[in-house]
């Protein structure tokens, strides 16, 4: 009996022993797959695809913006950032720098939207968000506001964004809210209240994200069911 209780601890020992074994070779195994994602801004794409792919990992091209202290092809940012821990093969993705801007922001305001988008493409740009508001003083699909303005410098991305006139309704009616952000208060305002909008008393911020007078909140915020009369707030930068 004392014999058979022996070979029963025995037994159990070698099981726990296998079971940490176990439990020890796959945390390894695990975190063998893990890799630190390195630092890329300031590399070229080929020089960012090398030093990815020798931590076994990928890199995508999301984004490309103009930045006047970045060469062209060369990482601005990155996302994971630099020294976080991912697993093996996972996917990087950059924002490649078109350099200083060198092409001149056009005046697309008064134009319809069709001609508007082929102005823009032909002046190097592409074509950013596009929202309608109801606005009486200009024909359906004409463009009565553009972000970037026109001849804007030291814009960073290549995209226009347009605010389309729509159709004044006769009664109150719902339509998705424009993004107002990254506007100037002035354009921003007017875009309101030419749209029949109410203008709230502006919540005045310094956080230092945007420039002075630009537009940094808006409630309600953009893309929201909004009516005509509805009031409108802005936050803007000191």
């Amino acid at each position: 009996m004392r014999n058979l209780f022996q070979t029963l601890l025995a037994g159990i020992a070698l099981t726990g022993i296998a079971l940490l074994s176990a439990l020890a070779a796959m945390r390894l195994a695990i975190h063998g797959a893990e890799v630190r994602v390195p630092s890329l801004i300031g590399m070229t794409i080929a020089q960012a695809l090398d030093a990815a792919h020798a931590q076994g990992l990928q890199l995508e091209i999301a984004d490309h913006n103009y930045n006047a202290n970045t060469p062209v092809g060369h990482i601005l940012h990155q996302q994971p950032q630099a020294g976080v821990l991912v697993r093996s093969m996972w996917k990087v993705r950059v924002t490649e720098s078109l350099g200083p801007q060198t092409v001149t922001v056009p005046d697309v305001v008064g134009m319809d939207s069709r001609l508007a988008i082929i102005t823009i493409r032909r002046a190097g740009f592409k074509l950013g968000d596009v929202n309608s508001l109801p606005f009486s003083q200009a024909l359906t699909d004409t463009v009565i506001a553009q972000s970037p303005t026109a001849h804007a410098t030291a814009v960073e991305s290549p995209r226009i964004a347009l605010l389309l006139a729509a159709p004044v309704p006769t009664s109150a009616q719902a339509y998705a809210m424009p993004n107002l952000i990254g506007e100037p208060y002035a354009t921003a305002s007017q875009t309101i209240l030419q749209a029949g909008f109410l203008l709230a008393p502006v919540l005045e911020v310094d956080d230092k994200l945007y420039a002075s007078g630009i537009v940094s909140g808006q409630v309600p915020e953009a893309r929201s069911r909004v009516e005509t009369g509805a009031e409108v707030r802005l936050t803007v930068e000191r």
